[in-house]
C-alpha cells in the first residue's frame, strides 16, 4: 500500500506550485482594467477596429476590381475599343461603391468612391501609341480629381499590381 500514495505525492506538489502562481498572478498584475471591464460587462471600444477591418475588407475587394476591370480593358482594346461599361465586361460593382468609367482618347479610367470612408480609388488603361499601360491608384476622396494618362492624379498613391 506504500507504493499507492507514492503518485499522489507529485500531483499534491504540482497543484500547490500551480496555486502559488496563480496567487502571485492575480496579487501582481500590473493592470486590472480590462479585468475591470469583463467583471462589470463593460464593452470594450472596438470601433476603430471595426472601422479598419471594413476598411481593408473594401480595399480588398476594390483591388479585386481594379484588376478585373484592366484586364478587360486589356483584352477589349486588342479587339478594337475600350469597353464603356463594366457591364460590358461582364463586370459588377458592390452597391457600397459609386462607379464612374470614362473613355477619352485612347484612355479608359475606372473610379470608385466608396460611400463609406475617406478612400477613393481609379483604375486606368491608356494606349500610348506603341503599347498599352496600366495604372492603379488610391487617394482621398472629395474634390473632383484630375487623372492625366500615366501617373496617379496630385497627391494620389500607385497601388501594387499583379502581372496581367
Amino acid at each position: 500500500m506504500p507504493a499507492a500514495g507514492l503518485p499522489s505525492l507529485p500531483s499534491l506538489v504540482s497543484a500547490a506550485a500551480l496555486a502559488g502562481l496563480g496567487l502571485a498572478a492575480m496579487l501582481d498584475a500590473p493592470s486590472s482594467q480590462g479585468l475591470e471591464s469583463a467583471w462589470t460587462g463593460a464593452d470594450p471600444d472596438y470601433s476603430r477596429l471595426d472601422e479598419r477591418d471594413a476598411t481593408l475588407l473594401q480595399r480588398r475587394g476594390v483591388e479585386d476590381l481594379l484588376a478585373a476591370f484592366t484586364k478587360g480593358q486589356l483584352t477589349r482594346h486588342y479587339w478594337g475599343h475600350f469597353a464603356p461599361t463594366l457591364a460590358d465586361l461582364g463586370l459588377t460593382a458592390d452597391s457600397s461603391l459609386g462607379v464612374r468609367v470614362e473613355n477619352v482618347e485612347g484612355v479608359t479610367r475606372l473610379w470608385l468612391t466608396p460611400r463609406r470612408g475617406a478612400e477613393a480609388y481609379l483604375a486606368q488603361v491608356s494606349f500610348n501609341g506603341e503599347q498599352l499601360e496600366r495604372l492603379h491608384c488610391r487617394g482621398t476622396s472629395g474634390d473632383e480629381v484630375e487623372a492625366n494618362a500615366g501617373q496617379c492624379p496630385l497627391g494620389w498613391t500607385p497601388m501594387k499590381q499583379s502581372a496581367p
